[in-house]
């Protein structure tokens, strides 16, 4: 597979989002990617009769060039093509009836993206080097015909390997096959200099080699180190359906299972058991429906579980009575203005609070008493109100009471503050108030008083 090719596939596999760009002396092709998923190429080496498909397969036929990948590039336009009829077109090598595949890297999640029948797909995601090509299309569902195909294509983009003989002993594991490592990439920059008779660029400094986990994990590495949500850490989305998600986690779940570690380094077999239990709490969550559900409502929508509600209704609670026992210390001290704001805002906020609202009406009454008669009843008339519904709040009855005293009714203002005692005895408020009315209680009037009084005496 010339370098051009196997670029497109492996951008395939991983999932990639971006925009790949290919030129030569003769042109340019530009193939967008979403998800993985070709969606645009552009060509001004083709006709303009020639459709996506026929641009995509003229991209895998390319020798040289020079390329250059952009993530999160946005294609002008949508005009998709499919990579799977592509690569057959362009007669891209399959494997041999003898070759043992198993699935690499990535390769079973990518198995779940394509729109194969799901067993087969199920079926081919569990390959794993201990049978032929010619074994493995007897026995897949759907018949040969259908699993040569993608056979043939998933070994095209690299998500298949030939693992040798070897593997199949069960004694010997993963023995792939020497492969070539030469390039069939011609250095245009090399020859452009040579044509011109200039001395040759200095080499290109040669590509760090990958560490152990890149090579063993390939592009699911990095997905799964990156995810935020339990649909990105099976590389899915939210909308997929419960098949697709089922498929994914079995893929990956194969994949990182502790148990093809055990031979291995320390670092890949402890990083692989944390990928697997991260792949099953995931798993765990998006099987069942209810709870798949109540997930995408909180971390796709942004809404809140009963148990998040439920707390911040408690915070709100708690914040307006730390805000009211503050606005107590103002009402004491006489600052009825910030007391009464805050009472307001405290009622405000937790309506079925009867000790706020009353506050709130009797400063209400308070304020505006002498300067606007009107505001001062209504704030006497929701005080009232608040009783009606709340009698058994001994403090709104001392409230209530202040209030009649403040209008002159004295007998009114004594009835309740005695409510607010038969409720609770020890209230200081209302037996402060109670003391005050004794005293300034006016003398009772002597029978005879007057003229008659003063001229004859007492007799």
């Amino acid at each position: 597979m010339n370098a051009l090719a196997a670029s497109i596939c492996s951008r395939a596999l991983a999932g990639s989002t971006g925009a790949l760009e290919w030129s030569d002396a003769r042109g340019q092709r530009v193939v967008y990617f979403e998800a993985g998923a070709v969606v645009m190429v552009q060509s001004n080496l083709d006709s303009g009769a020639e459709d996506a498909l026929a641009r995509l397969t003229g991209c895998l036929r390319e020798r040289g060039g020079e390329m250059q990948w952009r993530d999160d590039v946005a294609p002008p336009q949508r005009d998709p093509a499919d990579l799977s009829e592509a690569i057959l077109a362009a007669g891209s090598p399959g494997p041999s009836a003898n070759s043992y595949l198993k699935v690499v890297g990535c390769g079973a999640a990518w198995f779940g993206r394509l729109p194969i029948e799901p067993q087969l797909a199920e079926y081919l995601m569990g390959l794993d080097g201990t049978r032929t090509t010619e074994e493995v299309g007897s026995f897949a569902p759907g018949g040969p015909d259908a699993a040569e195909r993608w056979l043939r294509v998933g070994f095209a983009v690299g998500a298949l390997s030939d693992v040798g003989i070897e593997s199949a002993t069960y004694e010997v594991r993963s023995v792939k096959r020497p492969r070539s490592t030469a390039s069939d990439d011609t250095d245009i920059a090399a020859m452009i200099s040579e044509g011109l008779g200039l001395p040759p660029p200095p080499p290109r400094p040669a590509a760090p080699a990958p560490d152990a986990a890149t090579v063993r994990f390939g592009p699911v590495l990095q997905r799964l180190r990156e995810s935020k949500n339990h649909f990105e850490t099976l590389g899915v989305t939210w909308q997929d359906p419960p098949d697709t998600l089922r498929r994914a986690y079995v893929a990956l779940a194969r994949e990182l299972h502790p148990d093809l570690f055990l031979a291995g380094p320390d670092e890949l077999r402890s990083m692989a058991e944390e990928f697997f239990n991260r792949v099953r709490d995931a798993w765990e969550v998006l099987s069942d429906d209810t709870r798949r559900e109540a997930y995408i409502k909180r971390e796709v929508h942004g809404e809140k579980s009963e148990d998040e509600l439920a707390m911040d209704t408690v915070r709100i609670i708690l914040d307006a009575e730390s805000d009211f026992k503050r606005a107590l210390l103002d009402f004491s001290a006489g600052r009825l203005g910030p007391a009464h704001e805050t009472f307001t805002r405290c009622a405000s906020t937790v309506p079925d609070q009867p000790e706020f609202a009353a506050y709130a009406a009797f400063t209400t009454f308070k304020i505006n008493q002498t300067r606007d008669p009107k505001l001062a009843a209504e704030g006497l008339a929701r005080l009232t109100a608040t009783l009606e519904t709340n009698e058994k709040v001994d403090t709104a009855w001392v409230l209530l009471g202040q209030a009649h005293q403040a209008r002159g009714d004295i007998d009114a203002a004594r009835e309740a503050f005695v409510k607010a005692l038969r409720i609770r005895p020890s209230n200081p408020d209302a037996l402060a108030w109670m003391k005050r009315l004794e005293r300034e209680k006016p003398p009772p009037k002597e029978p005879g008083g007057g003229l008659f009084r003063k001229f004859f005496g007492g007799n």
